[in-house]
């Protein structure tokens, strides 16, 4: 069976099963790529959905964000020790951040100190002055916590030491240089392509998303550009995945050196006891072998982009539905076996692990909601339950109660989610005292109570 064929009837299999209206995907083997895409791009004016097909890529944006970092440090411009005042000087008075402690790096490997989603929390923001509201969470350097802001924050910095739009910069160094050319940030940008619209799945209905996002509009604000505003199609995907193995430009010009690569890929910290962050990359170690990654949600899309470097294998592939993550995990995980020869599997409940379970229990005040940790009639789990903030602007879907338990001396898993495992990490002391926080997914949530 052809490779694109086998493709095709996976995704369209994952979708229909979990009332996805349209996706698309790709893998990179040996030098080659193979994409497809099945359903349609709107339920209200259908197309067929192709390789072709635009969809917001959300977090998967920030790899774009960090290369061009890694630029101007090519160019002498920046260096990743560089203090954010250096280049955003009026940034720290007019916020209260420690922008002098914050550096380039922190900014990029999610360690910057400060609430993440502010921005997104607030949407009142027209500057980076909404961050003086953001809660602190640790000193720079000190911890990691999954940081939209920051990335906002780079993208001032990118346009500060290049003089133009952040999205100009990108554009002109990086999208059209590699052939992205139906690829921007901007609806007005990409409308006259074939575009995917948001959708949202209840009660076996799937309807057209408008207004359920963080935006005023479909497309993101100019300040969230730089952490989550590209709109790109699995072709620029699978093309973005070439390049982060020869950093080559379409007619041959470097546009990064294999040293700034290698930099971009390498761990900078720990985030779950399996998972690391590079320059923004998530860098994992699957049956010995590294592979990077980055995922991403914005209303109505779910995009994955997976790379195992040493094998030269990718393989992306993205939904224009709330509920596509099953769909972007089977194609994951049946293309890294297939064609790396790796198991991607989630971490298990190791029962001889004694965890104090009564130092977890508590409230914690997470950007979207309240989180209530409580024991579960189960002997040694916890409950974890989600409520709606009503002091924020936006917030996601509510998520459901999931009962959690150990695999790790601070780090617990959902038992009853099915395939949709969520992890939880805690701030622990060797004092014994009460969590200081708990860590659903990536984003830290400081105890309240």
């Amino acid at each position: 069976m052809e490779i694109a064929t086998e493709l095709a009837d996976l995704l369209r299999s994952v979708a229909e099963e979990h009332g996805v209206p349209g996706a698309s995907a790709g893998v990179l083997v040996d030098g080659e790529v193979h994409a497809v895409g099945i359903g349609t791009t709107s339920v209200e004016h259908p197309q067929a959905v192709d390789s072709g097909t635009l969809f917001q890529v959300g977090s998967v944006s920030k790899t774009f964000t960090s290369a061009a970092v890694m630029q101007l440090v090519e160019a002498g411009s920046v260096d990743l020790d560089d203090p954010v005042a250096r280049h955003l000087p009026d940034l720290g008075p007019a916020t209260g951040l420690d922008t002098e402690a914050i550096t380039v790096e922190h900014l990029l490997s999610h360690q910057a100190g400060f609430d993440g989603d502010h921005l997104f929390t607030s949407r009142r923001a027209d500057d980076l002055t909404e961050l003086a509201d953001a809660r602190r969470f640790f000193e720079p350097g000190a911890g990691v916590s999954y940081s939209n802001a920051g990335f906002s924050i780079a993208g001032a910095v990118i346009e500060a030491v290049a003089g133009e739009a952040f999205e100009d910069v990108v554009g002109r160094r990086l999208l059209r240089p590699l052939g992205m050319r139906t690829a921007g940030f901007r609806a007005d940008a990409v409308i006259t392509n074939k575009v995917a619209m948001p959708h949202l799945t209840l009660d076996d209905e799937t309807f057209v998303l408008r207004g359920g996002g963080w935006q005023r509009g479909w497309e993101l604000g100019r300040l969230d550009r730089a952490a989550g505003g590209l709109i790109a199609s699995v072709d620029h995907l699978l093309r973005w995945c070439t390049f982060q193995l020869d950093g080559l430009a379409d007619d041959g010009t470097a546009l990064l050196s294999a040293e700034s690569l290698e930099r971009l890929h390498t761990p900078v910290v720990e985030v779950t006891p399996t998972e690391r962050i590079g320059l923004d990359w998530f860098v994992d170690v699957i049956d010995g072998t590294t592979v990077i990654a980055h995922g991403g949600e914005a209303p109505g899309y779910l995009p994955d982009l997976t790379l195992v470097p040493e094998q030269a294998v990718g393989v992306v592939s993205t939904t224009n539905a709330v509920n596509g993550s099953p769909v972007t995990r089977a194609v994951r995980r049946w293309a890294l076996d297939r064609f790396a020869g790796l198991t991607e599997t989630d971490p298990e409940v190791d029962p001889t692990i004694a965890v104090d379970l009564d130092r977890l229990t508590g409230r914690y005040l997470h950007a979207f909601g309240w989180i209530d940790v409580t024991h579960a009639d189960e002997p040694d789990h916890l409950r974890v339950e989600v409520t709606p903030r009503d002091d924020v602007a936006w917030q996601p879907p509510a998520q459901a109660p999931a009962t959690i338990a150990p695999y790790g001396p601070r780090d617990l898993r959902s038992v009853d989610l099915g395939d949709n495992v969520r992890t939880y990490r805690f701030g622990l002391d060797e004092d014994g005292s009460p969590a200081a926080w708990i860590q659903p997914g990536y984003r830290r949530a400081p105890r309240v109570d």
